[in-house]
């Protein structure tokens, strides 16, 4: 029992090291896109470990839908990690128009997403996506104000928090049932 114990805690403290992310999107709530302009993703090094350079190259897609269920509405392709940067091309039909967008990125070995953020000057649908729903979890933007920009701001924010929270939740558990076992 206790070789058990003694073996979930090290696989525990093994993951809680692996899902530390290494790369934090520039993409806030004021972050806007549009049809009308290229839109551009920023992202930079938050400071663990891997570093950038060390990462084989990163998949971006664009992700809309709750977080339990979420729905790629574009696969913004594979690049460099180092780059920091990519430019695309919003399509009008592109889905409903609103705070219900954000970015997850790949490296093979975790996930990282970036809050949510609005599309503007869109129309369409989404299969499986209804704006109107809880399946949404954005707003919803009736007025486009201002002029059709792209807006990208130093102040960041992410669900890399939510996992550097989850990683130090796991490793002082895991610590705990160690220090407990011996």
């Amino acid at each position: 029992m206790k070789q058990s114990l003694f073996f979930l805690v090290l696989c525990l403290l093994f993951f809680s090291s692996v899902i530390e992310a290494n790369l934090l999107p520039v993409v806030n709530k004021t972050t806007t896109c549009s049809s009308k302009a290229p839109c551009e993703l920023r992202w930079v090094e938050d400071g663990t470990a891997p570093k950038l350079i060390e990462l084989s190259n990163i998949n971006i897609k664009l992700m809309t839908g709750p977080n339990d269920n979420q729905i790629e509405v574009k696969d913004l392709g594979t690049v460099l990690p180092t780059v920091g940067k990519i430019s695309y091309k919003i399509e009008p039909g592109l889905g409903p128009p609103g705070r219900f967008y954000f970015y997850k990125f790949n490296s093979g070995v975790d996930d990282v997403w970036s809050t949510r953020f609005v599309i503007q000057d869109i129309t369409g649908t989404i299969p499986g996506f209804d704006p109107s729903s809880i399946n949404a979890k954005g707003d919803v933007i009736n007025k486009v104000q201002g002029n059709s920009t792209n807006s990208t701001s130093t102040s960041s924010s992410s669900i890399l928090l939510s996992n550097t929270f989850t990683t130090m939740g796991l490793s002082i558990i895991s610590m705990m049932i160690l220090s407990y076992l011996c």
